[in-house]
């Protein structure tokens, strides 16, 4: 499984025209389509596969968290901060205790927080009359349709 660099997604993601804030929900998107990825690959006791989604997840997080501007973000940049650096530690825990269960709450919890920015990228839209403001809300499949995704961002 090839997983590509979440920069490049990043910025691949930018010239197609989604403003930061959509870029951010597509990164959320991202995020939790490799956690459920992972969770797929432990059930399949594919050991590769689920590394190397859990990587590349831990890659989004990276660049979400590396693009924090604490002096204009103030309080909320430091939560957005504490909230990455906490899903990175459940993840890696998940991962190392084999834990669907623990990789599912994370996947949960990001969704919570991408409707959030999702609601913002829909108020930005609409106070400017982009069309780039129809963001759907993500949703977690039942578990029993989890599969690891083939799609690259």
């Amino acid at each position: 499984m090839k997983i590509p660099n979440a920069a490049l997604a990043y910025r691949e993601a930018a010239s197609l025209g989604a403003s930061p804030v959509g870029v951010v929900v597509l990164l959320y998107d991202r995020l939790v389509q490799d956690i459920h990825a992972a969770i797929a690959a432990m059930k399949a006791n594919q050991l590769e596969a689920r590394s190397a989604a859990v990587n590349h997840a831990l890659l989004i997080l990276q660049q979400l968290q590396g693009r924090l501007d604490f002096s204009a973000g103030g309080a909320a940049a430091r939560q957005l901060d504490g909230f990455y650096g906490h899903i990175r530690g459940k993840l890696l825990e998940a991962q190392i205790r084999q834990s669907p269960e623990m990789m599912m709450a994370q996947a949960q919890a990001l969704l919570q927080v991408r409707e959030g920015w999702a609601a913002v990228e829909r108020s930005i839209g609409a106070t400017v009359g982009s069309g780039n403001s129809a963001v759907e809300p993500a949703q977690i499949p039942p578990e029993s349709e989890v599969v690891a995704s083939s799609w690259g961002a």
